[in-house]
């Protein structure tokens, strides 16, 4: 090797002798005859002084590495690699690469320090920060008292643990930490952070969806598994991590970068794993259309599919190249298929959506069959069960948009699909019952909620709404116990959403006349306690589940039922007029008919968001009672002084009077016989039927600003922002 400096005249010389693909063409080369010369020496001497003047330099990062660079520099173009990997493409003309013997010198050289700093702490007359101002009054260290001790041997530990974990790094050459995204945005964590989140995750969110290996360490995870696994994991763990409560969100843009990155390249099942805990606990958003979760989840699936998870023995069918698993490999991927049918019945109940699920053969398989009930786990086969029935019953009751069933026909349905579920409730013997239960009440109450559409007219024989009153107190008790336990916080996003379906259809059924059949002060101390546990299970202020919570606790204060008395007429920064009350509870407008609208007191405008519905239904007539500017005001409410929804005390009006109360209404299109929300009394043509409403967006109409809409008046142009 030549000690010249590279760069240099004389090593490029040198290198391009000793260069055996030079030798072998000089071998090969014709030599070239005079005539040759007279008739191409101008030419090639315009050649060779056109060679001379073009310098062709490669990027830093290429030089560094000794690798081909396709720099472009007039116009500047970065080269492939760096492109790929991301990095810095420039051209320095005074950069020298720096050896691999330089910098295994400053690794040794930091390894000496380190061990110098660790042994200065563990020498006896070594003192801690704390104790200098003790040594300075004379004390030697042996009139410690215990806890000083224990204090520094504590620290003396902590202190050998950090030393000890960055020489195992330097020696192994691994990273100091772990990066995503690109400076100066990108977010960095070091390996111990890394295991740390890795035991949150597994610990507390994990037990919820079981189908990750929680052996495998974080290293194996990135390098072996897939990297938008890895951060997929850390975020579902930093929601309410306490050792960095900015991670999540500086993460929220590097991620979604990675995930559509991740998306565009060839996945494999370990993707999709990804893809379920990012729907499952998916980021924090403001609103709607800024939470791309049913997106996600339409994508899990076709990946899954495009992968060949329904096929999971079958994998060589669908991959271009050769595929030779292991017997666990196998099992992994059914594993996995079956896990992305559980989140997608999910992820469409909470959303209102119709199922994307593929319920095949391949995961129709009873408790009997040994071979599939070895590789899937006992919670996840109850798992699958239970939103195996939720899809049922999306296709059933909510998927058509006509009057499928007589009258009377969707209430037989629903109680005998509620004996159904009960009966596999008792027969699937799972592990985990408390979850178990909290996902059967949960389902149980997407069933029950289809009450709101059921057409019966006469309240007093409507026992469906009773059945719904205690599926959704039901449902609650469980969330209220996770709340109790301090776990809420770790459920799904689902159960976050269900929780929300099940508060506002107690706020209609509680300010309806059918509330004389149920016990008003459970009910009401239920509306409370879920007002409370969204607010206090939100991940990051004012986010998508803080906001809705608000919309609750205002349409519940400004309801009949919600006020303190009848004079009381409470003002709220939002709410447009004082005297208007949110929910009616007119015993003579059971059932009208008003310019082609029909109004029900338990009757839903929104209708085609499945159980969802009610919860859709709520905010838009809440929206429609906002003044100019809701969204500022909304925003200043729910982070700086929430709506206190227990200002009523417990002195409720009786219903005589609340239906006094509501005879005088100041807007002129205020329509005193709609159950909840003042709503414009002449809807467009096609509004008119109770399934129309497909003309809305179904992911972000429902808390953004709209643009005006002729037909719909001021109202509903205004912004609302929730």
């Amino acid at each position: 090797m030549s000690p010249t400096t590279p760069g240099t005249q004389s090593t490029q010389q040198l290198s391009y002798i000793a260069s055996p693909t030079s030798a072998r063409s000089n071998v090969f080369k014709r030599p070239a005859s005079s005539d040759d010369e007279a008739e191409n020496g101008e030419n090639g001497r315009q050649a060779q002084s056109r060679r001379t003047a073009v310098v062709k330099r490669a990027c830093n990062e290429c030089r560094q590495q000794k690798l081909k660079c396709n720099v472009q520099q007039e116009p500047f173009k970065a080269c492939d690699r760096c492109v790929k990997q991301r990095l810095r493409c420039v051209i320095e003309p005074n950069f020298k690469r720096v050896g691999k013997r330089n910098r295994n010198a400053e690794m040794e050289k930091e390894m000496e320090q380190l061990r110098e700093r660790l042994a200065m702490y563990e020498g006896r007359g070594a003192l801690l920060p704390q104790q200098a101002s003790t040594a300075s009054n004379g004390g030697n260290g042996y009139g410690q008292t215990s806890d000083e001790r224990d204090a520094k041997d504590a620290y003396l530990q902590s202190q050998h643990q950090q030393v000890a974990t960055s020489l195992l790094d330097l020696r192994s050459g691994s990273p100091m930490f772990v990066s995503l995204g690109t400076e100066p945005n990108d977010v960095k964590i070091t390996p111990a952070q890394a295991t740390d989140l890795f035991d949150e995750f597994f610990t507390h969110y994990h037990p919820f969806l079981p189908f990750l290996e929680p052996t495998r360490s974080p290293d194996d995870v990135y390098s072996k598994d897939s990297k938008l696994l890895f951060w997929a994991i850390i975020s579902v763990a930093a929601r309410h991590y306490q050792g960095d409560t900015s991670l999540l969100k500086r993460l929220k843009e590097p991620l979604t970068d990675e995930i559509w990155r991740t998306i565009k390249t060839q996945p494999n099942h370990h993707v999709v794993k990804a893809l379920c805990l990012l729907c499952t606990w998916p980021l924090p958003a403001r609103t709607t259309v800024s939470d791309p979760t049913f997106m996600l989840c339409g994508v899990m699936m076709q990946i899954a599919m495009q992968i060949g998870l329904h096929q999971p023995t079958h994998p060589q069918d669908f991959s271009r190249t050769k595929v030779q698993l292991e017997k666990e490999d196998i099992n992994d991927r059914l594993r996995t298929w079956a896990v992305c049918n559980i989140v997608a019945q999910t992820v469409s109940t909470g959303y209102g959506q119709p199922s994307i699920t593929l319920y095949d053969s391949t995961l129709e398989f009873r408790s009997d069959d040994e071979n599939h009930m070895k590789i899937m786990s006992p919670t996840l086969f109850v798992r699958l069960r239970q939103e195996m029935a939720a899809s049922r019953i999306n296709k059933l009751l909510y998927a058509s948009t006509s009057r499928k069933f007589a009258d009377g026909a969707a209430t037989t349905y629903m109680h005998l699909e509620n004996d159904r579920m009960k009966e596999e409730r008792e027969n699937l013997d799972g592990v985990d019952k408390g979850t178990e239960e909290l996902h059967h009440r949960a389902v149980s109450l997407h069933l029950h909620l289809y009450s709101f559409f059921n057409s019966e007219p006469r309240l007093e024989r409507r026992d469906d709404l009773l059945d719904l009153y205690y599926a959704a107190t039901g449902f609650l008790q469980c969330v209220f116990e996770l709340q109790a336990e301090d776990k809420l916080k770790y459920v799904p996003f689902y159960i976050m959403q269900m929780s929300l379906a099940a508060g506002f259809a107690l706020l209609k059924l509680l300010n309806s006349e059918f509330s004389a059949r149920l016990p008003f002060d459970q009910g009401r101390n239920f509306v409370l306690k879920t007002i409370d546990a969204m607010r206090k299970s939100k991940v990051m202020p004012n986010d998508l589940l803080d906001r809705l919570a608000e919309v609750l606790a205002q349409l519940w204060k400004e309801s009949s039922r919600g006020r303190s008395s009848l004079h009381s007429m409470s003002q709220s920064p939002v709410v447009g007029n004082s005297n208007i009350s949110m929910f009616n509870m007119n015993p003579q407008s059971e059932r009208r008919e008003s310019n082609g609208m029909l109004e029900d007191p338990l009757g839903l405008i929104i209708r085609s968001r499945m159980s969802m519905s009610v919860v859709f239904d709520c905010v838009w007539r809440w929206r429609e009672s906002q003044v100019s500017g809701a969204a500022e005001q909304l925003d200043a409410k729910v982070v700086n002084n929430p709506t206190n929804a227990d200002s009523s005390g417990n002195e409720t009006p009786p219903p005589d009077s609340l239906a006094a109360e509501n005879s005088v209404h100041t807007l002129s299109q205020f329509n005193p016989h709609l159950n909840t929300l003042s709503m414009p009394l002449q809807l467009p043509n096609g509004l008119m039927s109770a399934n129309s409403f497909e003309i809305f967006d179904p992911v972000s109409w429902m808390l953004e600003s709209q643009t005006e809409w002729g037909g719909f008046g001021g109202t509903f142009g205004q912004e609302f922002g929730a």
